[in-house]
């Protein structure tokens, strides 16, 4: 399945203006595809539960035909070139578990599951009806760790609450949690006027703020995508943790192409 006309018809009908996930729902579906995830987890259903459903059908299709190229196609081929054998060793059966108690007032969260239905994308989800708080419990501990986890769901003591009880049950080697709502949009004064500005908010400032206490050491980077043009539900917060090999290392760019390459290259431009 690509997303084409027939997915966007069917996926309209979740769209609810307010909620602002227009351009997050095909950007959770392109991290699915890129990232390969073997278990993700969304708390808030509605428009975006689709995109990552889809994006996990996408990818067996996928896995399955790569399979195929590495046992009948010639080493020539460029598709196998890129492929890593010892990845493909191991079969592929993603899940993308949902948590929602639908009392937010609007949600599309109950008609999710229809339109998953309609769309043949309801065999890779399997949904949870309650609070997250507390879920994590009766979660099957085969679904862990998690990959990929979208959290959308509630105000700050929610996004408190999650991170306090699902961040141990991340993937700690390039697992990737995304939070929606991070920046917000304050009026701040300026030689007697007021003007409006984006500043991070609290959660996505403390997660920098521990990133920088982390130094060298740090077990996490992130990145903020901010949609300028909106007052609020305008942006995404991506943490994702990282292991020992994705760790900066305290050595000039010169100094390591020298250890790997022994070659002198061209000092590396200071931004």
């Amino acid at each position: 399945m690509t997303l084409d006309s027939e997915f966007y018809r069917a996926v309209e009908r979740l769209f609810v203006p307010g909620m602002g996930t227009e351009h997050v729902g095909p950007l959770l579906y392109s991290l699915v595809r890129m990232m390969r995830p073997r278990s993700v987890l969304e708390v808030g259903l509605g428009y975006s539960t689709p995109f990552l459903a889809a994006g996990l059908k996408d990818n067996i299709e996928e896995f399955r035909a790569d399979r195929e190229v590495l046992k009948n196609c010639p080493d020539t081929d460029q598709r196998k070139s890129l492929l890593s054998s010892e990845y493909y060793a191991t079969d592929y059966k993603p899940t993308l578990q949902g948590i929602d108690d639908y009392s937010t007032e609007g949600t599309s969260a109950p008609k999710a599951l229809e339109v998953l239905g309609e769309l043949g994308l309801d065999s890779v989800v399997e949904v949870h009806k309650g609070d997250f708080r507390g879920y994590s419990k009766k979660l099957n501990p085969s679904v862990l760790p998690f990959d990929l986890v979208w959290f959308d769901c509630g105000a700050l003591p929610e996004y408190v609450d999650f991170i306090e009880e699902y961040w141990r049950l991340i993937n700690p080697e390039q697992g990737m949690l995304l939070l929606h709502y991070t920046y917000w949009h304050v009026s701040v004064e300026r030689n007697g006027a007021l003007f409006a500005t984006l500043i991070s908010g609290p959660v996505a400032n403390e997660i920098k703020r521990q990133q920088l206490a982390g130094h060298f050491v740090s077990r996490f980077e992130l990145l903020s995508l901010v949609e300028p043009h909106k007052t609020r539900q305008g942006s995404v917060t991506m943490i994702r943790k990282i292991g020992p090999a994705s760790m900066c290392r305290n050595e000039s760019f010169e100094s390591q192409v020298f250890q790997i390459m022994g070659t002198k290259p061209k000092p590396f431009a200071r931004l």
